[in-house]
């Protein structure tokens, strides 16, 4: 009796130091997530900022390209195509500017973008009175404003160059700093993470020193427990907003440092990142959704060799249609997960866009395993319930999709399904009405 009572004492203490041991571990893995959390939203910020204002300047530039190269078509064509082209592009010029003046307040360019203002808006008043010499037939007139407004236009590339090897300088700088601080952050998340493993090491060798047989057992368990809190700990650090900012600054590290190869891939997974933040509430143009699935292909073959075979065939006059968020993609992971990745042959998915007479198509088409009439049936009715086929890993299903189409469009036919049996493959087409 005596013997059962210590034995009983035995497993209580036991359990009493678990206890406190799974406590412990807890709050300090709680307190460090939070210190994490709040630096890691502090590094978010500060890497959005870095280079957003070299590539808003590139787009200035490139804008600017774009007036001179309208009104140089205008002058030689006097077409009623290039005279729109030079329309549009004058104000998308002007967002442009206004943007980044808009932005630029308080900082150290604030003077050269004043300058770049200013003769912005004497290029486009020299470029207009020009184009209305060309259209009233005064040639010395238009022949006089065409070389007064290409000085200007030099004048303001000069401006802009400078404005951009400034900026970048700034951002070196502050990407330099950055880059020490995630060092830091790495060193200090390790530190905490050997520091836990040696604390739970040291008060499982004090609590198991003398615990009986019939006990070691539950000991073994609970080491197992704490290696999976450590790795969920270790998982929890990744959010989609660090990573996303992470591999962007990580992409333009690889191309300062001539790693094409690196800064290509890091530069689709985080274009596909930030599309995936941006969320499927978001409206968005069809180029801008098959743009998301060229990044999640390649991104796919990366990983698996380039054993996927896709092909595009699209039709370039349907592109810029407005299409709710997310809606190709989640098709496309499910054609990758369901289809074809587990068939021995060759794996292909095909994207098509094409124009009917009151409807543009939109065809995604895989090779893989197909689907039974009646699971065609189930999918389209949203009757499939947990099936995989109506939650992809990111929890978009096809039902998700009907049913923000059918919002998006107010109608009931915009989406449908083929397959003709196992190993057969399948179709889904989107079905996305026009008006002219």
């Amino acid at each position: 009796m005596a013997s059962s009572e210590n034995q009983r004492k035995e497993k209580s203490k036991v359990q009493t130091n678990m206890v406190m041991l799974t406590v412990v571990t807890s709050t300090i893995i709680l307190t460090v997530n939070i210190v994490l959390f709040i630096y890691i939203s502090r590094a978010i910020d500060v890497i959005n900022k870095v280079y957003s204002t070299n590539v808003e300047i590139g787009e200035l530039s490139e804008s600017l390209n774009q007036v001179r190269g309208s009104m140089t078509e205008y002058l030689n064509t006097k077409s009623t195509d290039s005279m729109e082209q030079y329309f549009d592009a004058t104000q998308q010029y002007r967002d442009y500017l206004s943007d980044l003046v808009l932005q630029g307040q308080g900082r150290d360019n604030t003077a050269i973008l004043q300058d770049i203002q200013g003769l912005s808006d004497t290029y486009l008043s020299v470029a207009e009175e020009t184009i209305q010499a060309k259209r009233g037939r005064v040639v010395e007139k238009y022949n006089a404003g065409y070389e007064r407004s290409e000085k200007i236009y030099g004048y303001i590339n000069a401006y802009i160059y400078s404005l951009n090897n400034e900026q970048f300088r700034q951002n070196s700088e502050k990407y330099a700093a950055l880059r020490a601080s995630l060092r830091s952050l790495a060193a200090v998340t390790m530190s905490v993470i050997l520091a836990v493993a040696l604390i739970n090491i040291l008060l499982t060798i004090v609590m198991t020193k003398n615990i009986m047989d019939p006990v070691r057992q539950k000991e073994i368990m609970m080491e197992s427990h704490l290696k999976d809190a450590e790795l969920k700990y270790l998982q929890a650090q990744v959010n989609p907003h660090f990573l996303y900012n992470t591999l962007n600054a990580g992409a333009q590290l690889a191309m300062l440092e001539d790693a094409e190869k690196t800064s290509g891939y890091l530069q689709n997974v985080a274009a596909f990142f930030r599309y995936k933040i941006k969320g499927e509430d978001k409206e968005t143009t069809l180029e801008q959704e098959i743009a998301l699935v060229d990044n999640y292909i390649h991104i796919l073959n990366v990983r698996f060799s380039g054993e996927i075979h896709y092909e595009k065939e699209l039709d370039e006059r349907c592109l810029s249609v407005s299409v709710p968020g997310m809606i190709l993609q989640p098709i496309v992971e499910n054609a990758v997960n369901h289809g074809i990745r587990d068939i021995e042959r060759e794996k292909k998915i095909i994207l098509k866009v094409e124009r009917l007479p009151e409807l543009i198509r939109v065809r995604i088409e895989d090779n893989g395993v197909g689907l039974t009439e009646e699971r065609l049936r189930e999918i389209m009715s949203g009757n499939a319930g947990e099936n995989p086929m109506m939650k992809d890993s990111n929890g978009v299903g096809i039902a998700n999709v009907i049913s923000r189409l059918r919002l998006f469009y107010d109608r009931e036919d915009v989406m449908q399904m083929f397959s003709e049996g196992r190993d057969r493959g399948t179709i889904v087409d989107i079905l996305i009405p026009v008006t002219e």
